[in-house]
């Protein structure tokens, strides 16, 4: 609890407080003087003095500056029985923090002194936060950058050019939300811009940058004006702290624990579902046999038996998205992976003019579980050929750059619409009138569990385009052009 000290020559009114205050559990020290109270400030802190009007050895106005001096972090509150205007003007300008008068309502005193803990409590609060956000200013790499009022790229430090790999030289002038900010997010990013030079706190706000090879940091900025002589608004100054790994860390950490909640709930739920297709399956053969040549008969049994195909592939992939991944790695050549999983859509090719283009540079031998790998690729071949028609053009282009190696599956179809862009890998999202919305987030929990990512292509202006990235550091490669087709 506050410490408090009672600066107080009356007894009777100091006993009073003192009870008030213990009552409360505060604890409590006493003063007779203003001398007996700079004694008491230099041997303990306070958090409140409670500090008499008249004291034998003065006024508190008077008094207030030495005390203030000697306590900088306490409040003090002035209590008195002769209150006028000027005298309170007098305290508070001396550094008094209130001014209560006599007769004392216990109640109000109370809640004067809660309000003044409170706003230490903010106070301390505020402090923390911002001796924090210095040392992390401090002791952490961030983007330092500068721009004109109009939006102009001035100036800013190498670790924006290591974070997006442009150099100063090349983007100088240009307008900054036209050259890093990707297409959806720059008509807020411009509202930030204009509060900023308005004079609007736009401190703490969350957008992302886009780099040369197309990849996207969450930057939080820190945001503030630079004035000339003359006090006008001459360019804003931000400072971004790259803050995407700590937002994908809490997404996953959301998102493993809602993994575990739904495999914990699928493998009971297949546990007594399976049962009851089995019987169904049973029951709808034996069904089949005796209404053979009836053919409303077979065609409703015919779909009664979609129906249980259905359900039992919803558990299914359910199943395979909330269980564990645990990968069986073994060297395998690209090109392989996508031939296997192309010819395993031969039931989704049917009828269909559709063809697969892949132009792999290099065609890399990679350390991969190659059934999950087959999977993602399987997975963004299917939802292709669903979104187009025919004719139906599916590319695959590789590129591998500093250790990275990127992977590009294009189709010719409508793309993605960007209500849609940010949702495609949530569990469950889909646009089809079929289907469970989990093939895209299991794609990414594959891509993920081989150390990668994968997005959406925001910037492609024909049908989707999806861009995997892998780790990897060797270079044993070769060259390989070719055609899958499928009618």
């Amino acid at each position: 609890m506050p410490n408090v000290l009672v600066v107080e020559d009356d007894h009777d009114t100091r006993d009073n407080l003192c009870d008030l205050l213990e009552l409360d559990g505060f604890f409590v020290d006493v003063a007779g003087t203003a001398k007996d109270a700079l004694a008491s400030l230099a041997e303990k802190a306070f958090d409140i003095v409670i500090l008499d009007r008249r004291l034998p050895d003065g006024l508190a106005e008077e008094l207030l500056p030495g005390l203030v001096v000697s306590a900088p972090e306490t409040d003090f509150v002035v209590v008195t029985g002769y209150a006028d205007m000027d005298s309170t003007i007098a305290a508070m300008r001396s550094g008094a923090a209130d001014y209560i008068l006599k007769p004392i309502n216990p109640e109000a005193f109370r809640a004067r002194l809660q309000g003044l803990l409170e706003r230490r409590r903010i106070k301390r609060e505020l402090h923390d936060e911002q001796q924090l956000a210095e040392k992390i200013l401090s002791t952490a790499e961030a983007i330092v950058l500068v721009l004109n009022c109009e939006g102009k790229i001035l100036r800013f430090n190498p670790y924006l050019e290591k974070l997006t790999g442009r150099t100063l030289s090349e983007v100088q002038g240009l307008d900054w939300v036209e050259t890093f900010i990707p297409l959806r997010e720059r008509s807020r990013v411009q509202d930030v811009l204009k509060a900023t030079v308005a004079g609007r706190e736009t401190s703490g706000t969350v957008n992302k940058i886009e780099t040369r090879r197309g990849e996207f940091r969450e930057i939080r900025w820190s945001n503030t004006t630079l004035k000339d002589e003359q006090g006008q608004d001459v360019a804003v100054l931000s400072i971004g702290l790259d803050v995407t790994d700590f937002i994908a860390s809490q997404n996953r950490a959301l998102q493993a624990e809602r993994l575990a909640t739904i495999g914990q709930m699928m493998a009971a739920l297949a546990h007594e579902s399976r049962n009851a297709l089995q019987r169904i399956q049973a029951s709808s053969d034996l069904l089949g046999l005796e209404v053979e040549g009836n053919a409303q008969a077979e065609s409703d049994l015919a779909k009664l038996r979609r129906a249980a195909s259905d359900l039992n592939r919803l558990l299914e992939e359910v199943r395979s998205f909330a269980a564990p991944i645990h990968l069986k790695l073994e060297s395998v050549r690209l090109s392989h992976i996508l031939d296997q999983a192309w010819g395993h859509l031969e039931l989704h090719k049917q009828q269909r003019d559709s063809q697969l283009n892949v132009k792999l540079d290099p065609d890399l031998d990679l350390e991969l579980d190659v059934l999950r790998f087959e999977q993602v690729f399987r997975n963004l071949f299917e939802n292709a050929l669903a979104a187009c028609k025919d004719p139906v053009t599916i590319s695959v282009t590789s590129h591998l750059e500093n250790g990275s190696l990127e992977l590009a599956v294009q189709d010719n179809g409508p793309g993605i619409e960007a209500p849609h862009v940010q949702k495609v890998f949530d569990a469950f999202h889909t646009t089809k009138d079929t289907g469970t919305g989990l093939g895209l987030a299991i794609v990414q929990r594959i891509v993920q569990a081989h150390r990668g990512t994968i997005h959406v292509d925001e910037a492609c202006d024909r049908g989707a385009r999806f861009v995997i990235r892998l780790p990897h550091s060797s270079h044993n490669s070769r060259q390989c052009s070719g055609k899958f087709d499928g009618q």
